[in-house]
């Protein structure tokens, strides 16, 4: 059975080196500038599919060219895209990455299907096919009724998962707390835990997480690794030192390794070794090009395990 993305799916159009906007009227060079795909779903699917997962997208895009390129490079990735609708009155949602030396991005954002992606869009029938049924950028998502599509996916014996990603529309806890005692596995990272629940102490903010009904919380943390927090107790996990070159794609690959450990019945332990380590990977290259299979993931664990 296969692991179930639903959400974000987006046009990244990438730019590295940016450091700073160029004076105006004038031009800076650039190193790399790469049309991918992207959103919080599609690049979770395209992870695990190349960690030899079976993952399927449910999304909207339009059928305007970035629409093409997007799905051609999920299909490049072995993602099944059975459940991506194409809708000719939307623009397919689209970003602008701009990637510091540092490897760390800014994002300039333009909505379209994501903004349209709805619950009858999701069928019964598509959710019963999934082991896992996967959430990925849930704030973006205004017209999914996270509730009822967790309750439906739970109501059908599915294990559930959601992560969060930046709510730009400000909704936070109102968008997803109705939500939050049909999902098993909740992931986020620091800085959004602290805007959803209140607490800037990550760990405190992962207890108000749990508190509301999952059965565990990841906190991603970036360089300083992640935070598992379940009835039994919190425990941090570090993170793998790798050069840095783009972090993208870092989170998504984090939960991409979390739910390939879940699905193949790990413990949550190892599963947030996985994802720590799918992270890591990531951002050794742009997008999630460096996950090329599950023995570079394992590799890059085994090798240089904390």
């Amino acid at each position: 059975m296969s692991i179930l993305c639903i959400g974000q799916l987006v046009a990244d159009i990438v730019v590295r080196p940016v450091d700073g906007m160029p004076f105006p009227g004038r031009t800076d060079p650039v190193g790399e500038l790469q049309l991918l795909s992207g959103g919080c779903a599609a690049n979770t699917a395209a992870a695990l599919a190349k960690m030899g997962a079976a993952a399927r997208v449910v999304a909207v895009v339009g059928t305007d060219p970035l629409g093409d390129a997007v799905l051609a490079d999920l299909v490049a990735a072995g993602v099944e895209l059975g459940g991506v609708i194409r809708d000719p009155s939307a623009a397919t949602s689209a970003c602008i990455v701009l990637i510091g030396t540092n490897g760390e991005r800014s994002f300039l954002y333009r909505g379209g299907g994501n903004e349209l992606l709805a619950n009858r869009h999701v069928s019964d029938e598509v959710l019963k096919a999934a082991r896992i049924v996967h959430v990925g950028g849930a704030m973006k998502l205004t017209d999914l009724d996270l509730a009822d599509l967790m309750r439906r996916a739970k109501s059908l014996g599915r294990e559930t998962s959601l992560d969060t990603d930046w709510d730009i529309h400000g909704n936070w806890m109102r968008k997803i707390e109705r939500a939050m005692p049909n999902i098993d596995y909740f992931l986020t990272n620091e800085e959004e835990a602290a805007m959803l629940t209140g607490k800037e102490d990550f760990r405190a903010a992962a207890a108000d997480l749990l508190a509301r009904g999952p059965k565990a919380v990841a906190v991603k943390r970036g360089a300083h690794g992640s935070l598992l927090a379940t009835r039994g107790g919190a425990e941090e996990f570090s993170a793998y030192r790798v050069p840095v070159f783009d972090t993208t794609c870092a989170g998504d690959s984090f939960v991409a390794g979390f739910l390939y450990g879940v699905s193949r019945g790990r413990p949550l332990d190892e599963s947030m070794r996985l994802g720590n380590a799918a992270g890591a990977l990531c951002t050794t290259q742009i997008s999630h090009r460096a996950i090329t299979g599950l023995e570079a993931v394992l590799g890059l664990m085994n090798g240089r395990a904390k």
